[in-house]
């Protein structure tokens, strides 16, 4: 089954400005009054049919990937992370397949976010794991979410805004040797000591996040585990929940990381069948839930010489078919990979030539006579990543960085398509006992 949101309902529209406001590029202008369909919360407009550019989301791969990192976990509930718009995949539709998969924990970045899944009726438990604005403590109990508590004055803000009967559920983070957000393993307990003594506080949770879990065998990440199974063992029980290993850490320091019994592991980029190396992710047979694919816009054959794209920095070598796709930086495809990397059209890989622009990029297909130039036409698919062509770890060292930035980068003007072969199963089993019954 394949589907769309929709971007026209009532729930698109919430974004639209209360006056009109135009959009200027080059000679042209359009203006777009506030109830103009084509303003849709930054949203694609495009349908799936029609679209230059699409990513596809594989929601059984989600589901595939959820059930190995769950059998790796043992005993432990995973809580899912699904910020940053579920690294790009959509936070509602993965979101209500997670739920569906059994999981009952959710993290995100922002209260926005989690704001966004109580509205569109999400129900589980959802921690917000960036530092809180002082100011907004009392949205988090509004909202029913949990926040975290990762300095003195924001302990202070939850010690002050606590009410009798709608308690505030608080994580204590601990900054083990991130270096980044979190309570000093030395300041913890006094911290928790005033939140436990306050009427309306309830402790939830105690975590910290791991600097180098990603590389086996580290040093440094069994150093921040024994700082943070010290401060675990000092309160003694006094927290609901405690979490440390992510999906690098599930994966690499294994059972240390089970040394304080933790009730939780916080499992982000492996859920969507990636690691930070392609070797993490081979371990457990992950399958990569996104392919990135753009239709081929137009086709044309140029002779020696001919210069492409912006700089005319890369010039035809002898005569041959270049192919123009609907896909640039502007949709999340980098432009590092300009003259790097490799599509899947026709049949084989082909080369990006030129740099690749806002909207669009070029591909050489060889020799106009022969093949794949001889086998691609306008409306083609390319493959610019996922299972079927060069993967997300391509992009990401073509780009000069990671498979998270990759993912997480596909524009909100990228349609997404939702794809789930398990319904697909279903509904022509079901199609089929119909049209059995009615014989």
């Amino acid at each position: 089954m394949a589907f769309d949101l929709d971007l026209n309902s009532s729930e698109a529209r919430r974004g639209e400005p209360s006056s009109p406001w135009a959009f200027i590029k080059g000679s042209r202008t359009l203006v777009v009054s506030r109830r103009n369909p084509l303003f849709a919360i930054n949203r694609s407009t495009d349908t799936v049919e029609d679209a230059p550019v699409t990513a596809t989301v594989d929601l059984a791969a989600l589901r595939h990937n959820a059930r190995i990192l769950q059998d790796w976990a043992g005993e432990t509930e995973l809580m899912a992370v699904i910020k940053a718009d579920a690294y790009g995949h959509g936070i509602l539709p993965v979101a209500r397949t997670l739920r569906d998969e059994g999981i009952r924990h959710f993290g995100v970045a922002r209260l926005a976010e989690g704001i966004h899944l109580r509205e569109q009726g999400h129900t589980a438990r959802i921690l917000v794991l960036g530092a809180p604005s002082p100011a907004k403590v009392p949205h988090y109990v509004d909202h029913d979410l949990d926040l975290t508590v990762s300095s003195a004055d924001i302990a202070a803000a939850v010690v002050r805004h606590a009410r009798p009967g709608a308690p505030i559920r608080v994580h204590v983070k601990v900054d083990t040797g991130m270096g980044r957000l979190g309570l000093s393993p030395e300041d913890v307990s006094a911290v928790v000591s005033r939140l436990t003594q306050t009427s309306g506080v309830h402790l939830a949770g105690l975590w910290t996040h791991f600097a180098t879990a990603d590389a086996p065998g580290s040093a440094f990440a069994q150093t921040q585990l024994d700082r943070f199974q010290a401060v675990v063992e000092d309160l003694d029980g006094a927290v609901e929940h405690v979490h440390a290993a992510n999906t690098g850490a599930l994966l690499t320091i294994g059972e240390p990381a089970h040394d304080f019994s933790p009730s939780l592991i916080r499992s982000g980029i492996g859920l969507y069948g990636l690691a930070a190396t392609p070797e993490l992710s081979a371990r457990l047979n992950l399958r990569p839930a996104m392919q990135l694919t753009a239709r081929v816009t137009q086709l044309k054959t140029v002779p020696a010489g001919t210069p492409i794209s912006y700089g005319a920095r890369w010039q035809a070598p002898h005569r041959t078919r270049i192919a123009t796709l609907g896909a640039g930086y502007g949709d999340g495809y980098p432009r590092l990979c300009s003259g790097r990397a490799t599509v899947r059209l026709g049949g084989a890989g082909c080369p990006v030539v030129g740099t690749i622009c806002m909207d669009m990029c070029m591909v050489d297909l060889g020799p106009p006579d022969q093949s794949p130039a001889t086998r691609v036409e306008r409306g083609d698919e390319a493959i610019l990543f996922g299972p079927s062509g060069p993967t997300v770890y391509d992009v990401a060292q073509w780009s000069e960085t990671i498979p998270y930035e990759i993912c997480c980068g596909v524009s909100p003007r990228v349609p997404r398509r939702y794809v789930d072969p398990k319904e697909e199963s279903e509904s022509a089993l079901h199609a089929a006992q119909v049209s059995t019954s009615e014989v």
